[in-house]
């Protein structure tokens, strides 16, 4: 019990409370790229089984599936997928033991090959296949490639007996395009070339992985078409599932982040790629993970053969008490490990187990929820020196004053009042949704759109926009991020194919301008707005700026892309306001919104774990 610790121990345990840069539980938000320490696998192991008989099916049929993962605010949807990585990790080193002995245990399964990819669902509903196809080669790595063009090569007849026998290129070229024609007939050059062709492999290589080429380049593999185009990305994507050894996982988090950012459209866009995914891909288990509340919106809008073919919702469910009281104890016996201390013989030790009854109580097992309060629960004990006695004292007011989880009924949402009020609900819930913001372009372009949404409406302007904007470059389609009709002219927004705005775009960044600049030239927009991480430059880059002034450069870095994106669904940054502004050159200088008071410790900067 904890009363039985000596007095020495406390002092010694809180004082490395005390002196740690980081308290246990800082974190309340999963992170997909942030794999999670512990993980309490009882009120989620029905879903487990559900996915993994999915996984099962299809790797027997290759047929796809998909099933809906629905939770509320901080139920651990993104946790969810850390604990999948983790049985995958299992899984691979159980497939390694299998092969090595060459035997199955009897009674047991045959296993099964699987990797479960993480798709944070862009906001913008913006080249979402190039977003997929890109998290699938960064999840299997560049060892994919060589897979996928090893087995191609093999069933078209590219390895051929004997020293000094070599295949023909164009031959085995010809056979691949009689299996994958039309469309797929220049993923079947790059593979080809990238695995016979040691000239060109490297050039191969960068298209197969999604880099801009010259005309030129494109010229020398014999390839009219670039990746980022949605047909292009989808048949890499069939290519690679159907020549793989195993079924991907496709874990969409976040599916109501298109509706958040950009509303009906981006949403209903959002929808129609996730439909051609499970219609046109073989091998795929599609995991979406949405806020439970919205669900019932989405099902609304979704067509009927995309209802049909979902498999039935599964819902996360909370913590028991005592799910609560392990994840607790696992939680505080990292840290003391962390910190090269045996733990305490009273696993719950700063806290005990009224307080954690009390948090329960009151969070009805959330988890986040009950990450937060334990927390606060421990800075009161560690921080003010309080001792757990005079915290249970004082322990119902602090409970009383935390925010309560998040309570909304699916019925809340009454499909039969009026729109704007069924829009204000939904937003309404969103807004206690915490989302882990990570600035890419499509989070950028989306956030953009977005603040021009709104100073444009506040100003009463007279404009129209539109994700995703293709015009024709001779035979080559090319595709802009956005479209914008205001003012008289057509603005293009164009945001370079990058991971992170904190370093230079580099070579991206003169093609992103480039395509602004045939986009003019083929009299497709008057004028463009393109955005790049600063620190951008180049002379090529910096020439066709130069003389192409209708081409307006705006530069971010990280930072400012977090406060763009965070603040677009509420007001715009003055970032924000200033790229609205060379739309709408009219509109005055940025006034920043009033400070709303905030009561609550629990919206703190601090984030952590869905």
């Amino acid at each position: 019990m904890y009363s039985e610790l000596s007095d020495d121990d406390k002092n010694l345990y809180l004082e490395v409370l005390r002196t740690s840069p980081i308290l246990p539980f800082s974190n309340f938000v999963s992170r997909g790229d942030i794999p999670d320490r512990i993980d309490i696998a009882r009120p989620r192991s029905y879903i487990d089984r559900e996915v993994y008989r999915l996984v099962r099916q299809t790797y027997r049929d290759r047929s796809s599936r998909m099933i809906p993962l629905l939770g509320s605010a901080g139920t651990g949807k993104t946790h969810a997928y850390h604990s999948f990585k983790d049985k995958e990790r299992e899984n691979r080193k159980k497939l390694e033991s299998a092969e090595e002995s060459q035997e199955i245990e009897v009674g047991q399964l045959e296993p099964v090959n699987w990797t479960i990819v993480y798709v944070p669902s862009p906001p913008a509903s913006i080249r979402v296949l190039l977003h997929v196809y890109t998290c699938i080669i960064e999840e299997c790595g560049p060892e994919l490639l060589d897979i996928v063009s090893e087995r191609l090569i093999m069933k078209w007849g590219g390895k051929k007996a004997g020293l000094f026998q070599k295949p023909k290129i164009d031959e085995v070229i010809q056979k691949g395009i009689r299996e994958f024609p039309g469309v797929f007939a220049d993923c079947v050059k790059a593979f080809v070339t990238y695995q016979l062709d040691k000239n060109k492999k490297a050039l191969a290589e960068r298209w197969l992985l999604g880099e801009d080429l010259e005309d030129e380049d494109l010229s020398e593999l014999g390839i009219n078409s670039v990746l980022e185009e949605d047909d292009t990305c989808l048949s890499m994507i069939k290519i690679i599932t159907e020549n793989l050894d195993r079924v991907l996982i496709l874990y969409f988090d976040e599916l109501e982040s298109p509706y958040r950012m950009l509303g009906e459209v981006a949403e209903r866009k959002f929808l129609e790629i996730l439909k051609r995914l499970y219609n046109e891909v073989k091998g795929l288990v599609i995991t979406i993970a949405v806020l439970k509340e919205i669900w019932p919106r989405i099902i609304e809008i979704a067509d009927a053969p995309l209802r049909s073919r979902m498999e039935p919702e599964q819902d996360l469910k909370p913590f028991s008490l005592n799910d609560l009281k392990i994840f607790f104890s696992k939680s505080m016996e990292v840290f003391w490990e962390e910190n090269n201390l045996n733990p305490p013989l009273y696993p719950l030790f700063p806290l005990n187990e009224k307080l954690l009854e009390m948090i329960y109580d009151k969070t009805q097992g959330n988890p986040r929820n009950s990450i937060k309060l334990c927390r606060r629960f421990i800075d009161k004990v560690v921080m003010d020196e309080m001792t757990v006695d005079e915290l249970l004292k004082v322990g119902a007011e602090i409970v009383a004053t935390a925010k309560p989880p998040t309570e909304v009924e699916e019925e809340a949402i009454d499909f039969s009042k009026p729109r704007e009020i069924i829009k204000k609900t939904i937003e309404d819930i969103l807004a206690e949704e915490e989302y882990s913001i990570d600035v890419n372009p499509q989070s950028i372009a989306g956030a953009t759109l977005k603040c021009i949404n709104m100073v444009g409406e506040e100003k009463g302007k007279k404009f129209k926009t539109q994700m995703e904007f293709k015009f024709k470059l001779g035979k080559r389609a090319q595709t802009l991020a956005a479209l914008i009709q205001a003012e008289g002219k057509k603005w293009g927004i164009e945001i370079p194919s990058i991971k992170t705005f904190d370093r230079s775009a580099g070579v991206a960044g003169y093609y992103a301008a480039k395509r602004l600049k045939d986009a003019i030239d083929q009299k497709a927009i008057d004028e463009a707005l393109l955005i790049v991480p600063m620190g951008t430059g180049g002379a090529k880059y910096e020439l066709i700026l130069k003389d192409n002034p209708e081409i307006h450069r705006v530069e971010l870095n990280n930072e400012l892309g977090e406060r763009l994106i965070e603040n677009a669904l509420k007001f715009p940054t003055e970032e924000g306001w200033n790229i609205a502004k060379i739309i709408f050159p009219g509109i005055g200088e940025y006034t920043p919104p009033a400070i709303e008071e905030s009561s609550t410790e629990d919206n703190s900067s601090d984030s952590g774990n869905d």
